[in-house]
């Protein structure tokens, strides 16, 4: 248990921690928008709210987030890493 301990006090260790959620942050943030992006650059071309209004009725507000699960995965990973090499270039 000390370990985990150390890690999150030490600079790294938050920085790590809070990369992970910012990246999970952005993508929670950003995936509704390209999920109407595709459906607007595939078949429709309606403007962005007329799509949200659509697919809300018709599926439900998380329709918006089908598919986020691999985003989730790979950005929040990739932006724990970028975060976290910038915080070791600084301190070494």
């Amino acid at each position: 248990m000390d370990f985990w301990r150390d890690f999150l006090a030490s600079g790294w260790g938050k920085e790590f921690v809070a990369g992970g959620f910012g990246g999970v942050a952005g993508v929670v943030a950003g995936h509704p928008l390209d999920t109407v992006r595709i459906i607007q650059q595939s078949s429709m071309n309606k403007p962005a709210f007329h799509i949200i209004r659509d697919v809300v009725a018709r599926e439900g507000l998380f329709a918006l987030y089908k598919g986020m699960g691999a985003p989730v995965a790979t950005v929040s990973f990739q932006v724990t890493l970028v975060i976290s090499k910038r915080v070791f270039e600084i301190d070494y």
